[in-house]
């Protein structure tokens, strides 16, 4: 997934990314923590409901489940917002709270990790305010010590590139930079931070700064590696998906808590795009209009992350259900909304290149 995120910061129009970094920031993590809280209250009255699910999930699975499911990936749509030229605020936004939102619910899933494996272990019970502030510290911990692991990084790249005259050597100066890159990730996990937190800031950095400091002909080969890559990793992905759909071994499928689901990841996108668009327009210049809080409705796919989340642990009933579900609402958003997303730009309404009303914004 760290190739697909630095092809696309290399692609986008940055200043726009920059703009909006404040919507970005506030759909990313407090939308992501509404939509935690609110897929798993709901997911959490469903299994109540029915009598075999109360005796295999917890609060603390209906938790988990709300933190990996709430991670959006919508490449697919992405995609098409680049050949279709949608407003550029849209695309930077669609895009930018992916990428966060991602990381918050990875931090997320791995801090409910954690605090599980220190209920197992722990004989003494902890006060819940006691419990509550080490769990909020550890997210804080995991997710500011990535992120300025990779900016570290990030800015050691721009300093390498900009200060050294390792411009007349194209090859090495493209190694260079694709090796620091992928070392951040590996630094993070390394010393227990989250990977793809650090990718994130150093690919900020890399295409803020790095970018601009590289010799023309490696500018062209590394927008085409990452490019290959790119394409590579996308379609490994979804393969690899499409297959674990039919040959994983432990599927536990539930009728009840798969409708459950796709209700709550509803409720938990609306949560997440309506409420807080509206507090964000009163202190915007430019409103994030119904059309667009429509569309940001609409590309709230779910993917490689939250399928990624979903398999690292399937020991238990509840954990296989959580998998079986994530697989399925994955597959089902990817085909529907992805397949579909031309229709649901003229829908809502969204002036693309083909629009006849106005002159489109290039990239």
């Amino acid at each position: 997934m760290h190739t697909i995120f630095l092809f696309l910061l290399f692609s986008m129009k940055k200043r726009f990314f920059f703009r909006n970094m404040g919507a970005i920031l506030t759909y990313a993590f407090v939308g992501t923590t509404l939509s935690t809280f609110t897929v798993a209250g709901i997911m959490y009255g469903v299994t109540q409901l029915f009598e075999h699910l109360a005796k295999s999930f917890t609060f603390l699975d209906s938790l988990r489940f709300g933190a990996l499911i709430s991670a959006t990936d919508p490449v697919t749509i992405l995609a098409i917002f680049t050949d279709l030229h949608v407003d550029v605020n849209l695309y930077a936004i669609v895009f930018g709270e992916s990428v966060l939102n991602d990381a918050v619910s990875m931090v997320l899933t791995r801090t409910l990790e954690d605090y599980e494996e220190s209920l197992q272990s722990n004989d003494e019970p902890t006060p819940t305010y006691i419990t509550v502030f080490r769990v909020l510290g550890e997210f804080l911990g995991i997710f500011v010590g990535s992120f300025l692991m990779g900016a570290m990084f990030g800015c050691l790249t721009a300093a390498l590139t900009k200060f050294t005259q390792i411009k007349q050597h194209p090859q090495l100066e493209c190694t260079l930079f694709v090796l620091m890159s992928y070392a951040s990730f590996l630094t993070a996990e390394t010393f227990q931070l989250t990977g793809i937190v650090a990718v994130l800031s150093c690919g900020i950095c890399q295409a803020h700064y790095t970018y601009n400091n590289l010799s023309d002909e490696s500018r062209l080969v590394t927008k085409q590696f990452f490019g290959l890559l790119n394409f590579m990793a996308e379609n490994f992905i979804f393969c690899y998906v499409g297959v674990s759909m039919f040959t994983f071994s432990k599927h536990n499928f539930d009728p009840a808590f798969i409708f459950g689901s796709f209700f709550a990841i509803i409720c938990g996108r609306a949560v997440n795009i309506y409420p807080l668009s509206f507090l964000l327009n009163l202190g915007r210049k430019s409103k994030i209009t119904w059309n667009l809080q429509h569309m940001m409705f609409l590309s709230g796919l779910r993917g490689a992350i939250a399928f990624a989340l979903a398999i690292r642990n399937t020991l238990t009933d509840a954990r296989q259900m959580i998998l079986t579900s994530t697989l399925v609402i994955v597959m089902v958003t990817v085909v529907v909304c992805g397949g579909s997303t031309v229709s649901l730009l003229t829908w809502v309404s969204v002036k693309t290149i083909f629009s006849h009303n106005t002159d489109p914004v290039f990239w």
